[in-house]
């Protein structure tokens, strides 16, 4: 292999952790506990942290890229985290330097294990391509994924725990006790239906409106079950009316509709195989079925 693309690519892949530490900068854990126990004239203050670049020229990168805190795609990326259970306070950085670094060092770590094999400068170039257009998409793509797992597993979970729930409130326990109980009974089955209930009750008990926290539940996991729950038992609590009672008619709400689904589901399940049908095992049949005839016909062809 030559030493000059392997030096190249050397050179580049210590910019691209450059730029990924830039991103990942910050007080270790330990770094902040013993800050929090130091005396005050030995801590250091805030505005007096080394920084890797000028303030200036970071806040005019981050501009650029439209990645600001206060900045509307930093809020929607935020909350697209949280759909995904991800409530780190570095997960935004962690996730635009990926973002930013993938593209760059995927091509970077795979180029120079083919350079000198043989293979054309076309080829190469739709290898770069490709790698750097997947190091840019991988991030969102897993983000993507995580979200629609964790929202499949908490509408899967949710009829039971509604189920649970109604046994609660008709033994006597109040809605916040009922939420606390079902998320401590589901922590091992569905554990970020748990988290979500457990969160919704320690928002209660620390001052927030019922209503707030249930609305709050709704936009966090960005179910359309959970928000339909969530608007139902808001205006349970607004109005008075029983909460055994809506969370009854709810439970059998959801059932229905995941029946009517699977239902719905088993009647394309014939359409859905016509093209295997046609494509694999139609031929196989009319081999086996018309070959022999067609052998005799060709043995009795040439006889003649």
């Amino acid at each position: 292999m030559p030493f000059a693309p392997l030096l190249f690519g050397v050179l580049v892949a210590a910019c691209v952790g450059s730029l990924a530490s830039f991103f990942l900068l910050g007080r270790s854990r330990v770094k902040e506990r013993l800050g929090i126990q130091a005396k005050p004239e030995f801590r250091r203050p805030v505005d007096e942290a080394p920084a890797v670049l000028p303030p200036a020229l970071v806040e005019k990168f981050e501009k650029k890229l439209g990645i600001q805190k206060d900045s509307g795609k930093a809020k929607e990326l935020k909350k697209l985290m949280v759909r995904a259970g991800i409530y780190n306070g570095r997960a935004l950085s962690i996730f635009f330097g990926m973002k930013l670094g993938l593209p760059l060092a995927l091509p970077i770590l795979v180029m120079p294990l083919m350079w000198g094999r043989g293979y054309s400068t076309v080829l190469m170039i739709g290898i770069s391509y490709v790698l750097f257009a997947g190091g840019y998409f991988a991030p969102t793509f897993i983000l993507k994924r995580l979200i629609e797992s964790r929202q499949k597993k908490i509408q899967t979970a949710l009829p039971d725990a509604l189920d649970l729930m109604v046994v609660c409130v008709e033994a006597g326990q109040g809605l916040n006790a009922a939420l606390k109980r079902v998320s401590d009974d589901f922590m091992m089955s569905c554990p970020a239906l748990a988290k979500e209930l457990n969160l919704v009750n320690l928002e209660i008990n620390a001052g927030l409106e019922r209503e707030q926290a249930l609305r709050n539940l709704a936009d966090r996991t960005g179910v359309d079950d959970v928000a339909s729950l969530c608007s139902i038992l808001i205006q349970s609590d607004r109005f008075g009316t029983s909460v055994a009672t809506a969370l009854k008619v709810q439970s059998d709400t959801l059932r229905t509709t995941r029946r009517q689904k699977l239902e719905e589901l088993a009647a394309k399940t014939p359409v859905k195989l016509i093209f295997p049908l046609i494509l694999f095992i139609f031929p196989a049949i009319m081999v086996v079925i018309l070959g022999p005839a067609v052998i005799r016909i060709m043995e009795t062809i040439m006889k003649k």
